[in-house]
């Protein structure tokens, strides 16, 4: 089992790069010379995606160990991951507290506000009483490694729940429906068309209601391409997965903010909060910039399911007149506003 060993070492190690500030290239005013924290070598980002490709081969080479075991050791083995697991969502917990998308220089403590020296391995880390730069790149950083951790943790339960409980295919579905109705009579045909509109491949899919899908639509148009927003209908209308997730033109969390609200004005019904963040992190992205990042499931969870931290610039707000919920625009808060 060295390869899981090995696997799980990786994804609870950070190890933290002391440089300079003039190394960072960062547009604020410091002393070239102080030293500050990079994590840039541990996200997808750097070196031709080195660490995204050393992380996938780890996961791969720790399912291969996993399959040599017998279900009810695979079961266990599956909660520890679990378990490790629920650090990153308390890890997540931590990083909306003492994040804001307006920060350029955060506080020399920061790494120890988030506690990621308590939930992991972090190599070369300062004391917090000395004097180092912790930017907004590193932040930045810092999330985009714990997602690339995140997300192939994740991917190695789901592998190996679906080895434990294969999924229903559609053609054996559809046997075990026509046996049913063969037993209850042979007069009747199969309609196939109503057939697979019953097969749910899917369980918890997030149902919006009706009267304010063309509100909502119409509000997030702005936040898409024409083409991504043309899925987006259909995918809100038809619950059609788009063949590429979608680009949410935005912070991350305005979007999540926006179904978090609808959900909880239950204007999104049939699902559980961890459903509809597993929906998200599946068919959506979010970009402030250039690149697209992903969302996991561990990161919507501190936004969707607890109350850690409020969207400061939230993109609609609902309310209630003469009993109907109304979807508006939310008035936009301005940067170094008080209301911040």
């Amino acid at each position: 089992m060295q390869n899981l060993a090995n696997f799980f070492i990786r994804i609870q190690t950070f190890e933290l790069r002391i440089v300079t500030v003039k190394e960072l290239k960062t547009r604020v005013k410091e002393d070239e010379n102080k030293k500050a924290y990079s994590l840039a070598h541990e996200t997808h980002y750097y070196d031709s995606f080195t660490y995204k490709n050393e992380l996938r081969v780890l996961k791969d080479l720790a399912l291969v160990d996993l399959l040599t075991l017998d279900d009810p050791r695979i079961k266990r083995e599956i909660e520890q991951l679990k378990k490790l697991n629920d650090r990153f969502k308390l890890f997540w917990t931590h990083f909306q507290r003492n994040h804001s998308s307006f920060e350029t220089v955060y506080p020399r403590n920061y790494v120890f506000a988030v506690q990621l020296q308590y939930l992991f391995i972090v190599k070369n880390l300062q004391s917090d009483y000395t004097d180092i730069f912790i930017g907004e790149q590193f932040v930045e950083d810092l999330s985009d490694s714990v997602k690339l951790r995140e997300k192939f943790l994740t991917e190695l339960i789901y592998d190996l729940t679906e080895i434990l409980n294969p999924k229903e295919t559609f053609e054996e579905w559809k046997a075990k429906q026509e046996k049913e109705a063969s037993e209850r009579t042979t007069e009747n045909e199969i309609d196939e068309k109503q057939l697979i509109k019953e097969f749910n491949t899917e369980a918890g899919i997030p149902i919006f209601y009706e009267q304010i899908i063309g509100e909502y639509l119409q509000l997030m148009k702005p936040y898409f391409s024409d083409a991504d927003y043309s899925q987006l209908v259909v995918l809100i209308k038809s619950h059609v997965t788009p063949e590429a997730r979608l680009v949410f033109k935005g912070n991350g969390n305005q979007l999540a903010d926006a179904f978090k609200q609808l959900y909880e004005a239950n204007l999104i019904i049939g699902c559980k909060k961890s459903d509809l963040e597993k929906w998200i992190a599946k068919r959506f992205l979010y970009a402030t910039g250039n690149a697209p990042k992903e969302y996991t499931e561990g990161w919507l969870s501190a936004v969707i399911s607890t109350d850690t931290k409020f969207c400061k610039s939230p993109i609609l707000q609902i309310s209630i007149k003469e009993g109907v919920p109304v979807i508006t625009p939310a008035k936009r808060n301005k940067k170094n506003s008080t209301n911040w």
